[in-house]
């Protein structure tokens, strides 16, 4: 993987030094995981590569299971995922195109397709990694969907049956092939370019399925 690839990004000024401290060691385990892999890490080198004591590392986060899921949903607040209110009073298309972008635009970066190899590599591991991965990002992230369709759909806004089929079937939608080219090594120019009119004919499947007519 690119040795530029990182998790998670530099703190931001203003911070107090205690959470520049651990924004240090959010992005150096970040870093590492993705062009090491998560078994080859230790804390000491995540240390090493923070610039900080390896007491202070497990002082922040306690293990490097936890270290993982801090830099994954992270990543998710970065991409303005789970990081907000949802916004009930916005037309219903424009807050899932907003979401819809946020979303692809975080599974197919660096570092979202990073993390699912590294889930692909230790899946034939007795490892957490899997678990801890989807209950740090994929399982807040359909949750908030979920919600968000819910009360839609008590505003009379939306019509489903099934809110939980709905959410995973736009998820998968807007997933779109670019984050499977990525995880799988492909050429993914073509399929970024064609992105935004492929996100747009989601939406078109998803509201003609389940909107409601003024």
């Amino acid at each position: 993987m690119s040795q530029t690839a990182t998790l998670d990004n530099r703190a931001a000024p203003g911070r107090n030094k205690d959470e520049d401290k651990g924004n240090q060691i959010l992005e150096a385990a970040g870093a590492l995981f993705l062009n090491e892999g998560f078994s080859t890490v230790s804390m000491a080198q995540i240390a090493r590569h923070a610039g900080v004591s390896k007491q202070t590392v497990y002082s922040h986060y306690g293990s490097k299971e936890a270290l993982l899921s801090a830099a994954i949903e992270k990543k998710c607040a970065d991409y303005e995922i789970n990081s907000q209110t949802p916004d009930y009073d916005r037309p219903v298309r424009d807050y899932l195109h907003d979401f819809a972008q946020h979303f692809n635009d975080l599974v197919t970066s660096e570092a979202g397709i990073g993390i699912h190899r590294i889930c692909i590599a230790e899946a034939d591991k007795p490892s957490r990694i899997a678990e801890l991965f989807w209950h740090a990002g994929p399982e807040p992230i359909k949750q908030q969907l979920t919600q968000y369709l819910e009360e839609q759909v008590k505003r009379g806004r939306l019509h489903i049956d099934n809110v939980q089929f709905a959410a995973d079937q736009l998820l998968f939608m807007i997933k779109s092939d670019v984050h499977m080219r990525g995880v799988l090594g492909l050429p993914t120019d073509q399929a970024r370019r064609e992105l935004p009119a492929y996100l747009e004919s989601c939406l078109n499947v998803f509201m003609r399925a389940y909107g409601v007519d003024d």
